[in-house]
C-alpha cells in the first residue's frame, strides 16, 4: 500500500496532501482489454474531523484499450475526481489504494470502441472495415 494517510500527521483544521505516481501493476489494473502503459498520477488531500476522514483525489493516466469490434489498440486519457469518506475510529492510518483501484475499474466501459462509427472486422475474411472494403460477398447476396 503506497497511498496511505498516517492519522497522527493531522492537526486540527489542517489538511494533509499526498501525491504519488504509481505503476498499474501496483494497483493490479492490467485487465484484458485495458491496461495503463505509463504511470497513474494520484493527487489527494485529506481532512480529519473527529472520527471521520474525508479525502478528495484527482486520478489521471493514459490507458490503452483494444477495440471490441476491430481489435485495434488505441489510447485515451483517464481523468477522474473523487471524494472518499472513512470512519477512522481506532485506526492509526488509512490506505486509499483499494478505493482508487475500484474507482478506475468502475470507469472501464463495457463496450470499448476505438470510435463511435467503428465498422469492425469482416465476418468472412477478417479485414478491418475501417481501412476500406473487402472483396467478400455479403450474406445477402
Amino acid at each position: 500500500m503506497r497511498l496511505k494517510f498516517n492519522l497522527k500527521n493531522f492537526q486540527e483544521d489542517k489538511s494533509v496532501s499526498l501525491e504519488e505516481e504509481m505503476d498499474s501493476e501496483d494497483l493490479d489494473l492490467d485487465i484484458g482489454v485495458m491496461h495503463f502503459p505509463d504511470v497513474i498520477c494520484v493527487k489527494a488531500q485529506a481532512w480529519k474531523t473527529g472520527n471521520d476522514l474525508t479525502v478528495q483525489a484527482h486520478i489521471e493516466g493514459e490507458r490503452c484499450f483494444t477495440c471490441s469490434l476491430c481489435l485495434e489498440e488505441f489510447n485515451n486519457v483517464f481523468e477522474k475526481d473523487i471524494t472518499l469518506h472513512y470512519d477512522i475510529k481506532g485506526l492509526d492510518s488509512v490506505a486509499i489504494d483499494p478505493d482508487i483501484r475500484d474507482e478506475i475499474l468502475l470507469e472501464n466501459p463495457i463496450r470499448i470502441l476505438c470510435r463511435p462509427d467503428c465498422r469492425g472486422l469482416c465476418a468472412f475474411c477478417g479485414a478491418n472495415l475501417n481501412e476500406g472494403s473487402c472483396d467478400c460477398k455479403s450474406e445477402t447476396e
